[in-house]
């Protein structure tokens, strides 16, 4: 109990210094356990009065540790998930291999449809439509795909192939 409201106090003083716009902050409370197997402690969200927006443990896991527009968490029933400010699923995020989601990189994160990957833009929209069979986060501008690759057994490389395509943040090919 002292660890979340430690953590309700810090969030209350870095937000009394930030703008009024609505936003969530994330808070673990590594003393109480999870109901959700293999997790060991609870997350949830508060906003900047500090008053609770996502219980602890609703989600099996909280990801994003503040929210402007999406929040990634893990829903036993649906899986890895982005979800907006009013809990509606946006899009279903992917996971890294280390029990963790893939970050946003350069504004856009990767995202997941049918076994097929696409992109959504740092608020949530869905930019790319998920059509290829693999892909990377972006990097200075753009984006490895293909639907012509397979999965890799090294655990330290994702895919196995010979050639990539590059997209820009449209979906453009870049040539």
């Amino acid at each position: 109990m002292k660890t979340v409201l430690i953590q309700i106090l810090t969030l209350l003083i870095l937000v009394s210094c930030q703008s009024k716009k609505s936003q969530w902050y994330l808070i673990k409370n590594y003393d109480q356990v999870s109901k959700y197997k293999p997790f060991g402690y609870t997350s949830g969200y508060v906003n900047q009065n500090a008053d609770t927006i996502i219980p602890l443990d609703k989600y099996a896991r909280c990801f994003t540790d503040t929210v402007k527009y999406y929040a990634i968490v893990y829903d036993k029933k649906q899986g890895l998930i982005g979800i907006d400010l009013n809990e509606t699923k946006l899009f279903n995020a992917v996971w890294n291999g280390e029990g963790s989601e893939v970050k946003e990189s350069e504004g856009m994160i990767l995202i997941v449809e049918n076994k097929k990957y696409g992109f959504a833009n740092n608020k949530g929209e869905i930019i790319i439509e998920p059509k290829y069979k693999c892909a990377e986060s972006f990097k200075n501008g753009k984006a490895k795909v293909s639907n012509n690759c397979l999965e890799s057994d090294d655990e330290y490389l994702k895919w196995k192939m010979n050639t990539w395509t590059f997209i820009d943040k449209n979906g453009n090919e870049i040539k």
